[in-house]
């Protein structure tokens, strides 16, 4: 501990000339002056890339807004679920019987000890979940799409071929009556 002798000795930060604290300019060694420079060359790149990271950020959010919107207006009519390939999940989510994707945007994770979770995928920490789902989800879905236009394809051909029977029917037999 300082006595009120070792006080009194001791200057005040306002009796110490700037000189004395801080080195001019001139006086620094080139060396110091450039790895200032460098320091704030960096520190303005930082700067730059932080701007870009909040930038980027709020485009993220707005894009994985509309693709859950369109991707809940396209399954809807296909599908209440697709399955998502386990193996195509981080490990970190443990030990997985089961996975699949809803049109709100959520994975439903059914776990093999039971355990069901509910995980939205719009959520900025699961950013990289949702793409890694994705990437193993449109394969799927492309196969739903191509699966109902072939339905649709068949029921047409088979309703217009049904419908130009009964309207020959139809005319011949009001031919007949008529």
């Amino acid at each position: 501990m300082l006595d009120a002798e070792d006080v009194e000795k001791v200057e005040s930060p306002e009796s110490i000339p700037l000189e004395e604290v801080f080195e001019p300019p001139a006086a620094r060694p080139p060396a110091a002056r450039e790895s200032t420079d460098d320091l704030v060359r960096v520190l303005r790149k930082v700067r730059e890339d932080v701007g870009q990271i909040c930038e980027l950020s709020s485009e993220e959010e707005k894009v994985v807004e509309a693709f859950s919107l369109a991707l809940l207006r396209l399954m809807r009519p296909l599908a209440r679920a697709i399955p998502v390939d386990p193996s195509a999940l981080p490990r970190e989510l443990g030990e997985i019987e089961r996975a699949n994707i809803i049109p709100k945007g959520d994975l439903i994770v059914l776990y093999s000890d039971g355990r069901m979770e509910s995980i939205d995928l719009g959520d900025e920490k699961n950013r990289d979940l949702l793409v890694g789902v994705v990437r193993n989800v449109l394969p799927k879905f492309n196969g739903l799409v191509t699966e109902r236009r072939a339905r649709l394809e068949k029921r047409m051909d088979f309703l217009a071929a049904i419908t130009k029977e009964l309207q020959n029917i139809a005319e011949a037999f009001s031919s007949a009556i008529g």
